[in-house]
């Protein structure tokens, strides 16, 4: 073991790791790493027959499929594919994609099916705002009908680093409201549609695509309660419209003549 190994393995073992785990075979740290990660459906995450799991960047996420049995795998509104699927097995697993509407938001869908049981392989899909991955396992009959995630926690952790890093210095994170609606109220859905909105019970936030930073930026209104506009004053910071005000119902509106119309609407 030459002088560098050796300083290596002297700090890792400083760090508080044994002998014989900095020195396991590789094989053994990637399937301890992988048992680790693998996120297995509980009764608590289901909502009917749809399991939802809570997203976290890196977790192996478990899907069991059945013969002539359809798995749904539903995405956030708003959130869409960069890129086809990439399975493990294409010939034994078969994968179609479609879209559905929320609010006038598309919702991007992954159908999965095995064609045999006993069957198991890895799924790995990327967004324009995630990396999911997925291990697939098929069963004679037990299956899931859908998968979901609940991006709550995720939401807050990213809101957390955004906010040491300095979106704003002081956002109240204990106090954050995720509960809004975004809908195409006119026009097609715009390259600057907004991919979350939030509030800490005094400020509003307006989380924008990157795309935004380099194409026209919408305008913001206010809508009263007999809905009537209403200016608002607000600031951009990077990809982020900050309110400095709570509301119930705005428009951003972009393009000449109004050409695309975004409603957003806080749910009750």
């Amino acid at each position: 073991m030459n002088k560098s190994t050796t300083a290596i393995v002297s700090l890792l073992v400083a760090a508080g790791l044994s002998g014989s785990e900095v020195h396991a075979a590789p094989w053994k740290v990637i399937d301890n790493a992988n048992r680790s990660a693998q996120i297995n459906p509980d009764a608590h995450g289901y909502m009917n027959a749809i399991m939802q799991y809570d997203y976290e960047p890196g977790q192996l996420y478990q899907v069991y499929g059945a013969p002539l049995r359809i798995t749904d795998i539903q995405f956030e509104p708003g959130e869409y594919l960069t890129s086809e699927p990439v399975g493990g097995d294409a010939i034994r697993w078969i994968l179609a994609r479609t879209k559905s509407k929320i609010n006038g938001i598309d919702q991007e869908h992954i159908y999965v099916k095995p064609t045999r049981p006993w069957l198991k392989t890895t799924l790995s899909i990327n967004t324009n705002l995630r990396t999911y991955h997925i291990e697939l396992t098929s069963y004679e009959r037990t299956y899931m009908p859908a998968v979901s995630w609940n991006y709550e926690q995720y939401n807050m952790q990213q809101i957390r680093q955004e906010t040491e890093s300095s979106i704003e210095p002081k956002v109240n994170l204990s106090a954050l409201n995720f509960q809004y609606r975004i809908k195409v109220q006119k026009g097609g859905k715009p390259s600057w549609m907004p991919v979350k909105v939030f509030d800490d019970g005094q400020k509003t936030f307006i989380q924008f695509p990157q795309a935004m930073l380099s194409n026209e930026s919408p305008a913001l209104f206010v809508l009263g309660r007999s809905g009537d506009i209403q200016l608002v004053n607000f600031r951009q910071k990077a990809d982020y419209y900050i309110v400095d005000r709570l509301f119930d119902r705005a428009e951003l509106i972009a393009g000449e003549k109004g050409r695309n119309i975004i409603r957003i609407t806080k749910s009750r």
